[in-house]
């Protein structure tokens, strides 16, 4: 579940495939989305894009899928403006940079992929450290997070129980640390402080 960033509404990913989001205030389901899904597969994560001058496009939510699927959903429309496949995977988590500029996902095949906004195309794949330290995740990711304010600080975590810290300069993991077994949405970052939820 996520508020939508004036917190008027409350969007819930579910498990039949849907994305139903409700009035925040008076609880009202007030849109319906890809109630006719066709793989009926969980919809496992999901984000609003920032509000941002990049987009003249309002209200769009994001939402990754269990069939490996990307979507992007213009909620007052009730329209699928674009979808991105990822083949051979499963997608657990997805996440905006601060500004909407780009969004990051990952999920069953231990990868985290950077995408920009604006062309929908994959710009960088994260998957290894730097040189023979073995960063990087060795199982499912269940959980990522931009640095608030930062266009380069990425930390994920899923069930390998670590939580890497991603630098896209360098395009890989520059740190990491061991101990919580990450299964859901779970890793927020506040100043530098790291949070995480374990099972």
């Amino acid at each position: 579940v996520k508020y939508s960033p004036d917190g008027d509404l409350l969007a819930a990913g579910c498990g039949d495939g849907a994305i139903r989001v409700y009035d925040a205030e008076s609880g009202d389901l007030k849109y319906n989305l890809n109630v006719e899904s066709m793989t009926q597969l969980p919809t496992t994560a999901i984000r609003f894009r920032p509000t941002s001058g990049r987009s003249k496009t309002k209200n769009v939510l994001l939402a990754v899928n269990a069939d490996g699927s990307l979507d992007h959903w213009h909620i007052t429309s009730g329209r699928k403006l674009h979808t991105i496949s990822e083949e051979d995977n499963q997608l657990l988590c997805v996440d905006y940079r601060y500004d909407g500029g780009a969004f990051a996902t990952a999920g069953k095949d231990y990868k985290v992929r950077i995408y920009d906004e604006a062309t929908k195309t994959c710009v960088s794949v994260l998957s290894s450290g730097i040189g023979s330290t073995g960063r990087g995740h060795s199982n499912r990711v269940f959980s990522l997070k931009f640095k608030p304010k930062s266009q380069d600080i990425l930390v994920s975590g899923g069930w390998d129980n670590t939580v890497q810290i991603w630098d896209l300069r360098v395009g890989s993991s520059v740190r990491s640390f061991y101990g919580p077994h990450i299964c859901g949405d779970a890793v927020d970052i506040a100043g530098n402080t790291i949070l995480t939820g374990s099972w």
